[in-house]
């Protein structure tokens, strides 16, 4: 038996890449051989499955095989994964709306990215007739697809073991620096998270915004929005653009802040949010998209960005041990919660169950 995940390219670092290696292992476990088929050659660590590229796929497959596409937009040429024997799973994981690009970057590149949503919605409706099922990473996901007709719909999350490091007993916390993890691009809003820190700042002087992701060259020009505001706000040796870091990096700054906080306006499910549960430091995020489901009763939403009553309730939490501890307490009980999630089980259910 055979499990094809057909994915643009597999990253180590970003939740696509972390739930495709995850639900490689589940099915490994469930005694199938795990296939990655892929646009773009793999560069990550070495894993326990064959690599396929799409252009020269020539494997022998069958009825008995599962095709899982992981989709998150319009390119992957998913005409093999239709065309290929076999039971057929879509894992949505999100589309992002063109609005976000709006006044961000170029003229060219918004109008481009509203192609590039409704091609995705297009081929959407194609995929709701010939899938067998489809596998949402959250509930937000879940109904986002709500008016389309698939087949046997699941809310599965990402499929990953998250690291919970002890609460650090020192002044770590007391540093008043603040962090977040993400791709530079429009809809995760760095400029509210800078400008937020301009009030941040005045309160504690001596503050770090760490603002750790990569640049995503088709943004054109929002990352030098970004500079440009730092530079008017005066803020050039206090956020900080963290770019290259590895995984351990990453977790190691995050533990060093007092706080994470998330201005993100469009999340398929956030993993950095959970990674920062692990690191036993308090979240602070804006409750939309994804991100209510995905925190559950951990950390703190807010639902407006009212920056002054926001430096307020943060700090009330931040200098408070009592709430501090209690919202590192909840945060760990939520992974928990993920950790003990059983794969294995559901899937192996769902399968049994005769999706076909």
């Amino acid at each position: 038996m055979n499990v094809f995940q057909h994915l643009d390219e597999l990253k180590d670092s970003d939740g696509v890449g972390n739930d495709a290696i995850g639900l490689a292992d589940v099915f490994r476990s469930l005694g199938y051989k795990t296939h990655f088929i892929t646009r773009i050659p793999r560069k990550g660590k070495p894993l326990q499955s064959t690599f396929h590229l799409v252009g020269n796929f020539h494997e022998k497959t069958n009825a008995n095989d599962i095709h899982i596409l992981h989709y998150g937009g319009a390119g992957y040429p998913y005409t093999l994964f239709q065309n290929l024997p076999g039971i057929k799973i879509l894992r949505f994981h999100n589309i992002t709306p063109a609005k976000f690009y709006k006044d961000t970057t170029t003229e060219d590149i918004f109008h481009a990215m509203e192609k590039f949503e409704s091609l995705s919605y297009l081929e959407l409706a194609s995929l709701s007739i010939f899938c067998d099922s489809v596998w949402c990473d959250s509930q937000f996901n879940y109904e986002t697809l709500s008016g389309y007709d698939f087949r046997n719909p699941y809310v599965i999350p990402i499929c990953k073991s998250y690291q919970k490091f002890p609460k650090k007993e020192t002044d770590s916390h007391n540093n008043h620096s603040l962090a977040f993890v993400g791709r530079y691009s429009p809809q995760k809003k760095w400029e509210d998270l800078i400008t937020f820190f301009s009030f941040w700042e005045k309160e504690y002087p001596d503050a770090k915004c760490y603002c750790i992701g990569s640049i995503i060259g088709a943004f054109d020009g929002y990352f030098e929005r970004l500079t440009d505001i730092v530079r008017k706000l005066q803020l050039e040796n206090k956020v900080q653009f963290l770019m290259g870091k590895s995984d351990s990096e990453v977790l190691t700054i995050i533990q060093n802040s007092s706080a994470f906080v998330s201005m993100s306006e469009h999340e398929g499910f956030c993993l950095p949010i959970l990674e920062a549960f692990g690191c036993g430091i308090p979240v602070f995020a804006f409750a939309a998209g994804a991100i209510p489901g995905t925190m559950k009763e951990g950390g703190k939403l807010f639902h407006s960005k009212n920056y002054s009553s926001l430096v307020q309730m943060i700090k009330n939490n931040l200098s408070e041990k009592h709430h501090r501890d209690q919202m590192i307490g909840s945060q760990y009980k939520v992974l928990d919660d993920y950790n003990d999630f059983p794969f294995n089980k559901v899937i192996s259910g769902i399968l049994q169950s005769g999706i076909k």
